[in-house]
């Protein structure tokens, strides 16, 4: 783990500014491999569900989309512990015509939250 990686991973707002979070994720989405970075933004996901950082979690978001190649990591976050922004981004896969990710249907993975049944009964991958 590097020193970005830390630092998007371990990020805590002070005083509910997430601006400096912002420079962290340009760096990521900058650098020669911004993948290296996408498990520590989804700890961050994982550790805030219920955020979107202020909008600073859009950007990680859009650079993901951009990118590419976080889709299993995503229905693994998913799984373990939704959050506001693993929904969105489940859902805008959906809404972008993709229905699965691997051999999971996106379709039952929304299903399956609406019902409150819980993820880790569902053996998905």
């Amino acid at each position: 783990m590097n020193k970005l990686d830390y630092a998007i991973r371990e990020f805590a707002p002070i005083n509910g500014d997430w601006l400096p979070l912002e420079g962290l994720i340009e760096q990521a989405f900058t650098s020669d491999d911004p993948k290296k970075y996408y498990n520590a933004i989804f700890n961050l996901f994982e550790r805030y569900p219920e955020e979107d950082g202020s909008g600073v979690f859009w950007s990680a978001l859009h650079g993901m989309e951009a990118v590419g190649g976080y889709e299993e990591l995503l229905l693994m976050y998913f799984c373990r512990r939704p959050s506001h922004m693993t929904r969105t981004m489940l859902r805008r896969i959906y809404n972008s015509g993709q229905t699965h990710i691997g051999k999971v249907a996106i379709a039952t993975l929304i299903s399956i939250e609406k019902d409150a049944t819980p993820l880790s009964s569902h053996k998905t991958f």
